[in-house]
């Protein structure tokens, strides 16, 4: 997954205080599930403590050929060595970063002998991002080791990757540089006669072309500007040519050796905004401003959201879920104003309901979306780093595009 300079030692510290948790917990050890295969949503466990990304793409077991693909799971026993449990050997052998890393055709059969052998198998094991597993997976799981018992361990996890190290604030920097300049691009190639499709095609190309992949993008114009997000499968419309008026937006995901940055921009295509479009872009992009420059460590995310809440009232932007009305500007789905962001989705969540406080070397992505009946919708997002006093917006491309 990094492919330069691979910090094994990083991650057997991460291993250690795994283990740590586990005793204080009394648990046996801990089973940190991911699954790859052509998707970033839950990659996170085996990156974060073994550099390993699962390649080999989602198939239904089909024994004695293969079993669990896209799936592999790492066990961290409370005392002695971890084991790395893959469902095809396509890996990079230098680049892993545990040394015991075991491959079966059965991988129901190779969970059971494993944890066997490192004392797994019986009583209470802590389990990270079970969610991951399938429910054949799971199955078999207890059906060969019934005396378990897993206990949901995801906040070791959560509260681990939380802070982030130089190492992953350098991948950060690296990984939001290439996303804004494809943004960049994006918005620079919007104009009529085209499709979505080719406007997104030269992005591609530089996320590609410097090492990141595609975690999705949905953008949206025309008359399917409506929804927040887009048309359905593949995300963006590949046969309407846009025409002069509309409003086009974009929400970009891409992923650097494991790591996540998250834009969002809007534009009108071919002349200038008129005065609902121009009203609504600047109000989504200084709203989002206003709430980033209230983010600082010590600073409760609560307070923050609803500060940006009252904000949007007080310029006359409407919160009800009702959104019927052709004379308002709502505050459109999801009501949030952002959240954590690294290998995965993370706390804090910006929404009310959220206990945590902002700390710093925190990532965080601030975002916004407004919607207006007969209008459309429009975006904003920023990528930032919190500081000692305060934050640094890690989002280079440009905010206005109008």
């Amino acid at each position: 997954m990094f492919a330069y300079n691979v910090p094994f030692e990083d991650f057997e510290k991460r291993r250690l205080a795994c283990q740590k948790e586990a005793r204080s917990r009394g648990l046996s050890g801990i089973y940190v599930c991911s699954r790859g295969g052509g998707t970033f949503d839950r990659h996170a466990g085996g990156a974060f403590f073994a550099n390993h990304y699962q390649q080999r793409c989602y198939l239904p077991d089909e024994l004695p050929f293969w079993s669990g693909r896209s799936h592999s799971l790492l066990l961290i026993p409370a005392e002695g060595e971890s084991v790395l449990l893959v469902t095809t050997e396509e890996y990079r052998k230098d680049l892993v970063a545990i040394n015991d890393i075991r491959y079966a055709t059965d991988f129901h059969k190779l969970i059971a002998d494993t944890a066997s052998e490192l004392s797994m198998d019986n009583g209470d094991a802590g389990i990270i991002f079970e969610d991951v597993l399938t429910h054949r997976i799971s199955r078999q799981m207890f059906e060969n080791m019934p005396g378990l018992n897993l206990v949901p361990c995801d906040d070791i996890l959560s509260e681990m990757s939380l802070i982030k190290t130089p190492r992953e604030r350098k991948k950060k920097k690296k990984a939001c540089e290439i996303g804004s300049e494809a943004v960049r691009l994006i918005m620079e190639a919007v104009e009529p006669g085209k499709t979505e499709s080719q406007v997104l095609g030269p992005a591609m190309n530089h996320i590609y072309s410097n090492g990141a992949a595609l975690y999705f993008v949905v953008t949206n114009a025309g008359p399917n500007s409506d929804p927040v997000h887009s048309i359905d499968f593949p995300g963006f419309d590949c046969h309407r040519k846009m025409e002069n008026g509309d409003i086009f937006k974009v929400d970009l995901i891409i992923v650097y050796e494991g790591f996540i940055c998250d834009f969002g921009r809007t534009t009108v295509v071919g002349i200038e905004a008129n005065e609902t479009q121009r009203k609504m872009i600047t109000e989504v992009t200084e709203s989002c401003e206003y709430v980033i420059s209230l983010i600082k460590p010590g600073a409760k995310i609560s307070e923050i959201v609803n500060a940006g809440d009252k904000y949007l009232e007080e310029h006359g932007i409407s919160l009800s879920s009702k959104q019927t009305d052709p004379e308002e500007i709502y505050a459109a789905f999801p009501p949030h104003w952002g959240h954590g962001i690294g290998m995965t989705w993370e706390r804090p969540w910006f929404i009310k309901e959220e206990e945590m406080s902002v700390q710093e070397n925190m990532y965080l992505a601030v975002e916004k979306c407004l919607y207006k009946p007969g209008v459309g919708t429009v975006n904003f997002e920023q990528n930032l780093l919190v500081t000692a006093d305060g934050c640094k917006v890690i989002s280079t491309t440009q905010k206005f595009w109008i």
